[in-house]
């Protein structure tokens, strides 16, 4: 039950950051670096898989405007 909780706090907070990334002006470096541990931490998860293949076909700071 902690790990689905964990997927889903990291899920979120993921797609927290990305969306910042789109808005001008973009995120600062630090929250950037968060975004890769974020990522890290979620290659523990068989269940997130699918999200870090689909991740991995760009660069992060190729997908986004700053």
């Amino acid at each position: 039950m902690e790990t689905q909780f964990e997927l889903q706090r990291l899920l979120r907070r993921q797609r927290e950051i990305r969306n910042a990334m789109r808005q001008p002006g973009g995120v600062r470096v630090t929250v950037e670096r968060e975004l890769y541990t974020i990522l890290e931490r979620l290659k523990e998860f068989p269940a997130a898989q699918p999200a870090l293949q689909a991740e991995s076909a760009h660069t992060i700071s190729e997908r986004y405007i700053y």
